[in-house]
């Protein structure tokens, strides 16, 4: 019988951490809820509620306005423009929890998760901000108050660091810091001088930076341990970075004070966390326990973890269980944020590793699947956008999945071939990288001395072969690699295309800036208006600032010759975001210049085109009035809004969907997109062009607003494009809404007032580009119109010619004819006036098919109907006799060659008394048959004999009896293709053995 003992609840809470098994002493000061979702929550709550901090949502952790980093690894990523003086901030005083990634560059993660209990792929900061309001001493204040007073840390734990200055920069001690630190208390031996490289934050390069204090903390906390502070010791880390930005570096490496002081904040809250619930390892704490024990309630049949490391960690179970719990959580985030694999090889790679270790360790498929939703529930109230994409998450999950699986099907015979090879390349996972295997058999098949910088480049550009990679393809063939000179190599690659985007027209961009030519003004591009509903695009005022003829700078450019004009302003949109450039006219009193083109070089318009006139020259600072030509302008508007609103009907249809590119012109719209999942079917499409149809009835208003990028980060439900780099400012948000349909996206080109001004829209193709990429191809306006006019005529005229067939069946060369005209009018280009919906093309095609079957029927059943009277004329004239006065027929039939498939058995079943063999040859292949009646056949001579033993062996090809019959009295050759020029001696050939081996056997 078991007793039960019913103990009171704080006498249980005592009974239990009497027997906890610590590490280390928890301070008696600690707080009882200490969750991880209590300690940010008391976060946010202590500088938005008490210390008035505006709260900022985090931004995603894709750089949308960042080009310097592939992931956001910081909190201060959003606040850049702040400081760089280029945007005004909405709040002086923010708070948020901010969600960074950190695989690659200066902070490479990645190599480390898993093998200790801190390094992690994804990870949360806690921040605060001032954008020139307090400075060092409040920030100093709020965040030892925090620590001492709401987390509740021994001071005897806790060390500070301040800057010592630095004579190179210029920048003199901090003693400011030092002197704030010691007014809260902090003794002289815990207040520590760093240096630059510790305590000296800087953004880039150039721009803006200022000194920092640290906050560190001792797990330990026994003695003084100040000479370890920096020292890279797992138990004696820094837990909150306080930058003062109060310096500006300029282009010539001098650094000189800023006229606004920021404060910049970062405190790890997985780090935070640990130290708060009393434990050694991240792993340890409720930021990643459910996911531990979410990885073992899917896979049972192994051990739970058990927090081992290093050797007692013998089999790297346990490292394999925080590697997928850290990794998952960095997919689900980075996903649910709208980064895609496919344009992400960070990512992918992570992905890879999880498929990886689920797959060898874990036992089981789609367990990244799984545990993304334990990653959506614990996170998903703080960061919101994970709830929302959870379905988009699962459709990107699984569809990397069954790439890797393929990709792992493919490269897994070859990699059992090279691993026997050579053992070394066992301890290499190569489905990370599916290209490894290339690159490792092309520098295996003529080894260098080394792996030199130029190679290495190589393999990482053309291969995706990263430093790691690298480093073991060297030390599987024994090669030496410096893996400093594949970073510098990168870095000259770097130089060498920023020095490219300054353009192949560098010489013109040079002449232009050394004269000091102001660029063009063309916001003047988004002025028009409507009246009556007809668009207005007035003409502008504007002046010629530079002429060139090819790239040389001239001072005059006489009649009908090509050139390259500058002017001051223009109101011409030159290509971009997809969207051609504007074609128009510039009016120079009696003269013109026709513009064909126009291009953007680095803010210079670039207007090309031809100088008309009667005998004038065209001279710089001549003034004149440039007018864009309307049609063709309103037509790319037209196109352009209708792509956006194909994006967001694409969204809507499929669910995880990516704009790979897209093409804007006055005559049609291409949009190449990547769908993660089946691939787009008809019906689908159709369900798309219903719904771009719908709204455009519905007459709403195409909304344009411009923000910022601290204000694009406050939109929801926001289209972004991975790997667009948006500006800090000036960004043109186009939006419809409709209902349930929201198209939402920052973009430069220009756009429709209202969904009615598209007047139709019509998908006229879809193609296949690849595994996910599909291009769609569609028409809008008079043209959609036209589009649907020509293919209902199309259309009624296939079914004109289908009623007519019948009477027309004996004539099938005129048949031909018309449906292969028709064909011709189905494969339009894109350019022609004769598009047709792409739903109607589809129905053409089907009506046509049959339609040639039915021809085709009729012409071969005439040909079947050769064959017999072939056959029967053989019977009367081609009979031969043997010497023992054995009838029998050997004959090749001629009529076969205008059949694509010749019935032999409708040949052999006219003569069943006589021994028989025929031949027939089209399509370039050869095939035969041959019968011989029960009462002939002997061990010498039966069907099987007499094929092997002739036709089959000129032809070399195998002689086998139909499926389930006797092969002694019916036997048939295997197709064999033989060339045109080789047929007619093998033909004579075959029939002679075949005659030969008769006569000699029967």
């Amino acid at each position: 019988m078991v007793q039960i003992i019913l103990i009171p609840y704080k006498k249980l809470i005592t009974l239990h951490l009497q027997t906890m098994p610590f590490t280390r002493n928890l301070s008696k000061y600690l707080n009882r809820d200490i969750s991880a979702k209590a300690i940010r929550q008391k976060f946010l709550e202590y500088f938005i509620n008490e210390n008035n901090h505006k709260f900022i949502k985090s931004s995603p952790v894709v750089p949308y306005c960042d080009p310097t980093v592939a992931f956001v690894n910081a909190g201060m990523n959003q606040f850049k423009g702040i400081f760089l003086g280029t945007q005004k901030p909405k709040y002086k005083r923010v708070s948020n929890s901010q969600k960074c990634v950190r695989v690659g560059g200066k902070h490479n993660d990645l190599r480390a998760v898993g093998s200790d209990g801190y390094h992690h792929t994804f990870f949360e900061m806690l921040g605060n901000w001032s954008f020139g309001d307090y400075f060092k001493a409040d920030a100093c204040k709020l965040a030892w108050d925090l620590l001492i007073n709401v987390y509740k840390l021994p001071k005897n734990k806790l060390y500070v660091t301040y800057f010592k200055g630095d004579s190179k920069l210029g920048v003199p001690e901090d003693l400011e810091t030092k002197e704030i630190w010691k007014q809260l208390g902090i003794s002289d031996d815990k207040i520590l001088p760093f240096g630059s490289t510790d305590n000296f934050w800087e953004m880039g390069l150039t721009g803006p930076c200022g000194p920092c204090t640290e906050i560190h903390y001792d797990h330990l906390g026994t003695t003084n341990r100040a000479e370890f502070v920096n020292k890279g010791l797992h138990d004696l880390t820094e837990i909150w970075n306080i930058v003062f930005i109060e310096y500006n570096r300029l282009n010539n490496g001098k650094i000189v004070t800023l006229p606004h002081l920021h404060v910049d904040t970062g405190m790890g809250f997985e780090r935070l966390t640990s130290i708060l619930q009393g434990k050694i390892s991240n792993y340890d704490t409720d930021n990643f326990s459910y996911l531990l024990k979410a990885i073992h309630k899917n896979c049972r049949n192994l051990p739970v973890y058990q927090g081992k490391f290093g050797e007692n960690d013998w089999n790297n179970l346990d490292k394999s269980y925080r590697t997928l719990a850290d990794h998952s959580r960095m997919v689900s985030v980075c996903l649910a944020d709208g980064i895609i694999p496919e344009e992400n090889q960070k990512l992918r790679r992570v992905l890879r590793k999880v498929f990886l270790i689920s797959e060898t360790v874990f036992k089981k498929e789609g367990l990244l699947r799984e545990l993304s939703n334990y990653v959506v529930e614990n996170l998903g109230p703080v960061y919101p956008e994970l709830e929302k994409n959870i379905s988009k998450v699962h459709q990107i999950i699984d569809y990397e999945e069954e790439i890797y699986k393929s990709l792992q099907l493919a490269a897994s015979k070859d990699w059992e071939i090279l691993t026997k090879e050579n053992p070394k390349l066992l301890e290499v996972d190569v489905i990370e990288t599916p290209s490894f295997i290339a690159a490792y058999k092309q520098i295996s098949s003529a080894p260098p001395a080394e792996i030199t910088s130029k190679l290495a480049f190589k393999l990482y550009d053309t291969f995706g072969i990263d430093e790691e990679g690298i480093a073991k393809i060297s030390s599987a063939l024994d090669l030496k690699f410096n893996p400093q000179e594949l970073t510098d190599e990168l870095e000259k690659a770097k130089l060498r295309t920023r020095e490219s985007i300054i353009c192949s027209n560098n010489t013109m961009y040079f002449d232009l800036v050394n004269e000091g030519i102001p660029k063009t003004k063309d916001n003047f591009k988004y002025s028009y208006s409507q009246n009556g509903g007809k668009y207005l695009f007035e003409g502008i005022e504007t002046k010629v600032l530079k002429i060139f003829k090819g790239k040389e700078s001239v001072d005059q450019i006489k009649q009908d010759h090509y050139c390259t004009l500058v002017l001051d302003k223009t109101n011409f949109y030159s290509e971009a975001g997809g969207q051609v450039g504007d074609k128009g006219i510039i009016i120079f009193g009696p003269d013109s210049f026709e513009v064909t083109s126009v291009e953007n070089l680095n803010g210079y318009i670039l207007h090309k085109g031809f100088f008309k006139s009667s005998g004038n020259t065209l001279l710089k600072n001549t003034a004149g009035k440039i007018y864009l030509d309307d049609e063709f302008r309103l037509s790319c508007m037209r196109n352009h809004t209708s792509t956006h609103l194909l994006n967001a009907a694409l969204k809507r249809i499929k669910g995880a969907t990516c704009q790979k590119s897209s093409k804007v012109t006055d005559k049609y719209l291409n949009f190449d997109v990547a769908i993660f999942g089946d691939k787009l079917s008809i019906e689908e499409t159709d369900a798309i062009e219903k719904m771009i149809l719908d709204i455009v009835k519905k007459e709403k208003p195409v909304n344009i607003s411009e923000v910022n990028s601290q204000q694009l980060l406050e939109f929801d439900d926001l289209t972004l494009i991975p790997g667009e780099i948006y500006p800090d400012n000036g960004i043109r948000i186009v939006e419809v809404k409709v209902d349930e349909f929201l198209s939402r996206e920052p973009c430069c080109g220009t756009h429709v007032q209202n969904t009615m001004d598209i007047k139709d829209f019509c998908i006229v193709n879809v193609k296949s580009l690849g595994r996910s990429t599909t291009s769609i191809t569609a028409v809008t306006g008079d043209r959609a119109e036209m589009a649907r006019k020509y293919g209902m005529e199309l259309s009624e005229e296939i079914d004109s010619l289908k009623m007519n067939i019948n009477d027309n069946i004996d004539k099938p060369e005129m048949l031909e004819i018309i449906v292969s005209t028709i064909k011709k009018k189905l494969n339009f280009n894109i350019e022609d006036d004769s598009v047709i919906p792409l739903s109607v093309k589809l129905e053409c095609i089907g009506k046509l098919e049959l339609i040639t079957k039915q021809i085709n029927d009729a012409v071969k059943e005439n040909l079947r109907d050769f064959i017999e009277i072939e056959m029967k004329n053989a019977l009367d004239s081609k009979v031969k006799t043997t010497g023992s006065n054995q009838k029998y027929i050997i004959h090749y039939l001629r009529s076969s060659m205008m059949l694509e498939k010749v019935p032999l058995q409708k040949a052999t079943k006219l003569c069943p008394d006589i021994p028989i063999l025929v031949i027939s040859y089209a399509d370039n292949t050869v095939k035969a048959r041959c019968c011989v009646p029960k009462n002939l056949k002997t061990d010498k001579f039966n069907a099987e004999i007499w094929m092997k033993q002739t036709v089959a062996s000129v032809f070399n090809s195998r002689a086998a009896p139909p499926k389930g019959q006797d092969g002694t009295l019916v036997c048939n050759m295997k197709a064999k293709k033989v060339h045109v020029q080789e047929w007619d001696p093998l033909l004579r050939d075959s029939l002679d053995k075949a005659q030969k081996y008769i006569e000699e056997n029967i």
